[in-house]
């Protein structure tokens, strides 16, 4: 018995035939000849003429088109642009793929040697089946596709050059195309390409033409203020505000929401009553027709700012006491008693006050004060007023407590937990201030200072121990030098 051959013509070996030849057989069964073609395979067929090509398959184990997986349309010769047909003739009526690449530059449709096929563009590839009887689209025989649809004649591609390079709207109703050249999106209607607003608000932006009848335009943008909810804004419907819901004549200032400069008055010529909040608005002083009758909040009155409730009319009161000011010379006019001047008690001090000159100072003899607090005195213009007796520093200390300027010519009381810490560069030279340990305990002395000697060491110290009940004092010699005597070490 002969061998057979499968569908994709693979040779079937007949049992027991072909010996010694079953192994160069079967290798090229299972070669890029047979399987290989039906797999992974890539054949061209070129169209030399203007005229229907068709492709075959027969019993052989020899490398074929039809057994291909790709097929690669090219055109040559009188072939160039021709709109024909590519045959699937003897034995291709299979169940098979193809994928078809048209790289000519007319339309060819596969097709079996009956059927309608499918046209594959020039220029495009697509997927095919073969499913005997005819050669079908893929995507549009196979029901679960995710990119079918149940008109499948809308299906087209999203991007276009321009519009020219549209489909026909008719042809493909309900779909819709980006236009590269001008950034544009349309879709189909009414047998022709309608473009979507893509720009601006809720309404788009129109290019040209003329708004009119705009009842209810909006004003919650451009405006200074709050408007009422009746005008587009957020405040309460009682807020009195000029009615802009409908058609407005001449164009608002920016200041209402519209586009002219801030200059234009709201109002010419009448009066102009604002019942509601309208803060930092100008009511324009070319506005002479009119008079501004109430103002809420705060605001400008041709140039004068205003902020709170403001009686233009009557006299100018100044609030307050001029104290610790000796006007009774070097003044034009005649102050009242009241005033350190000699006029009667009963005067007001009405008319201009100035002072023609300034004032000449003499330095008085201090003498000796009654009472009061001295400070920054000497007794020879150098040395300072010291004191009878030594005084406490404050309160006595219970924590670490750092010396300062104040303390000089007094002394530290130290109650318990109680330390002292001595500063650089705080002190002069010959400032003296004491330190008593009102403890039964032992405090410590913390030598921030540069340096620090034990009265009778020469040993600088970062620290030192004051004994229990224990008096030491501190004498700067220098800022940044000091000696401490007592019961320390």
């Amino acid at each position: 018995m002969a061998s057979t051959y499968s569908a994709l013509k693979v040779e079937l070996l007949e049992t027991g035939a072909n010996s010694g030849t079953w192994g160069t057989l079967t290798n090229v069964n299972l070669g890029n000849d047979i399987l290989g073609e039906a797999i992974t395979g890539s054949a061209t067929v070129n169209f030399s003429a203007d005229a229907d090509v068709t492709i075959t398959l027969t019993d052989s184990s020899t490398s074929q088109s039809a057994r291909n997986l790709r097929l690669n349309i090219t055109e040559s010769g009188a072939g160039v642009a021709s709109v024909r047909n590519l045959i699937l003739g003897s034995g291709c009526q299979i169940e098979k793929f193809y994928l078809v690449r048209n790289n000519g530059t007319g339309v060819k449709t596969i097709k079996n040697t009956a059927g309608t096929g499918v046209a594959v563009a020039a220029g495009k590839a697509t997927l095919v089946y073969n499913d005997g009887t005819n050669v079908v689209d893929v995507l549009n025989s196979f029901s679960s596709a995710i990119l079918g649809a149940e008109n499948a004649g809308s299906i087209i591609p999203f991007y276009f050059a321009n519009q020219a390079a549209f489909p026909s709207a008719s042809t493909y109703h309900g779909a819709i195309a980006h236009s590269h050249a001008d950034g544009a999106m349309y879709f189909a209607h009414s047998s022709a390409w309608v473009r979507m607003l893509d720009t601006g608000g809720p309404l788009g932006t129109p290019s040209s033409g003329t708004a009119t009848n705009l009842t209810g335009l909006p004003l919650s943008t451009g405006v200074t203020g709050t408007l009422p909810i009746a005008n587009g804004g957020t405040g309460t419907t009682s807020t009195t505000f000029a009615n802009l819901t409908t058609n407005v004549t001449g164009i608002l200032p920016v200041a209402n929401g519209g586009t002219a400069t801030a200059t234009p008055s709201l109002v010419q010529g009448t009066n102009v009553t604002i019942t509601g909040t309208w803060p930092n608005q100008t009511i324009n002083s070319s506005n002479t027709g009119g008079t501004v009758t109430s103002v809420g909040g705060t605001g400008t009155v041709n140039g004068i700012s205003l902020s709170g409730t403001v009686t233009s009319s009557g006299s100018l009161t100044l609030g307050g006491t001029l104290s610790g000011v000796n006007l009774t010379s070097q003044v034009t006019g005649t102050l009242p008693v009241a005033n350190g001047g000699t006029g009667v008690t009963a005067s007001t001090g009405s008319g201009s006050v100035v002072l023609s000159t300034s004032p000449s100072l003499t330095t008085p003899v201090l003498g000796t004060p009654s009472s009061g607090t001295l400070s920054s005195c000497t007794v020879d213009g150098t040395n300072k007023v010291g004191y009878l007796n030594i005084p406490q520093s404050g309160s006595a200390k219970t924590t670490s407590y750092t010396l300062a300027v104040g303390d000089v010519g007094e002394y530290i009381l130290l109650g318990a937990s109680g330390a002292i810490v001595i500063p650089d560069a705080t002190f002069a030279a010959g400032d003296v201030v004491t330190i008593f340990n009102n403890t039964a305990s032992t405090a410590t002395i913390t030598c921030s200072i540069t340096t620090a000697y034990i009265a009778g060491t020469f040993t600088d110290k970062a620290t030192m121990t004051l004994a229990a009940a224990g008096v030491a004092t501190a004498l700067f010699i220098t800022s940044t030098l000091v000696v401490v005597s007592g019961n320390v070490t």
